[in-house]
């Protein structure tokens, strides 16, 4: 797969709160829509997810609210529905009509999980990666439920050669957002430490929303929980690595987004009648309907 094109950055005002947003590919291509995890922002995932764009997507990355610039929802207020309603209505503000496929990884495949239950006219696809929402005791997945514990967990979690290729990425994007905003860190960590989406999940596999579960086998922050046991019309994929196995190998990762589209594509053209196969030399986005 081609190298990332480099993304552009703007802030963008959503109801009085300004969300920095990243974006890549044409403004006329099917939206992919990445939600990054918990302290990074999508600067950590760049040369991952703005690859899709060599397969006709375009790629919206907000931070999410508190995060990597944008503005936080106010501290009583910091849960799920409200970090999915902010994002729901930063589609709204772009201007984008069309339902989206949405990606998450930890703390941002909670927020997907929300959003597409709140706002289920904006989804077409979920891609959830080592997904928070399974609300897992500590003996089986969360290494405490202290914050500052959990950082410190995310990096013993990571590999010595992970890490040294992830390294610039995770002081560039954590250390700022710790600093800058230690109660927002601490109430949002608390937040995916218990949260539990695996009802709105189930309803949302029972309506046929495509979704797919991917998770690391050797993630040892954030276990699968009660989202393990939810069978979708996708078998959840296992890969090889820790918890932040896509930072380091983007372009597995950008490898895998790009499968999961064209398999909810191809379940999004059977469902209409239409053919699936794709021609030789065709992109991705000739298989999407429009």
């Amino acid at each position: 797969m081609a190298a990332s094109p480099a993304p552009t950055w703007r802030d963008v005002e959503v109801d009085g709160a300004v969300v920095r947003l990243m974006e890549a590919g044409p403004a006329s291509a099917p939206v992919l829509l990445f939600l990054h995890g918990w302290g990074l922002s999508p600067r950590a995932y760049a040369e991952g997810v703005t690859r899709l764009t060599a397969a006709g997507v375009r790629v919206l990355a907000p931070c999410l609210p508190g995060f990597g610039g944008s503005d936080g929802p106010p501290l009583t207020g910091i849960d799920l529905p409200a970090y999915a309603a902010r994002i729901g209505r930063l589609l709204d503000v772009l201007g984008v009509v069309q339902p989206v496929f949405v990606a998450g990884h930890s703390f941002g495949g909670g927020v997907a999980l929300q959003l597409a239950s709140d706002r289920p006219d904006r989804i077409r696809s979920l891609t959830l990666v080592n997904s928070v929402g399974g609300a897992p005791s500590r003996r089986r997945g969360m290494v405490d439920a202290s914050w500052l514990r959990r950082a410190a967990g995310a990096v013993r979690d990571t590999s010595r050669c992970d890490l040294l290729r992830s390294a610039p990425s995770l002081v560039r994007e954590l250390v700022p957002n710790l600093l800058r905003k230690p109660v927002t860190m601490a109430l949002t960590a608390h937040l995916a430490l218990t949260a539990s989406l695996a009802g709105q999940a189930q309803a949302l596999i029972a309506q046929g929303v495509p979704v797919l579960f991917v998770w690391g086998d050797d993630d040892r922050l954030i276990a699968p929980g009660a989202l393990g046991g939810l069978v979708s019309s996708l078998p959840a994929e296992v890969v090889h690595g820790s918890h932040g196995w896509l930072l380091s190998e983007p372009e597995a990762f950008a490898a895998l987004l790009r499968n999961a589209l064209v398999v909810h594509a191809m379940l999004e053209r059977t469902g209409r009648g239409l053919a699936v196969r794709l021609p030789p030399g065709r992109r991705l986005a000739d298989l999407l309907p429009s």
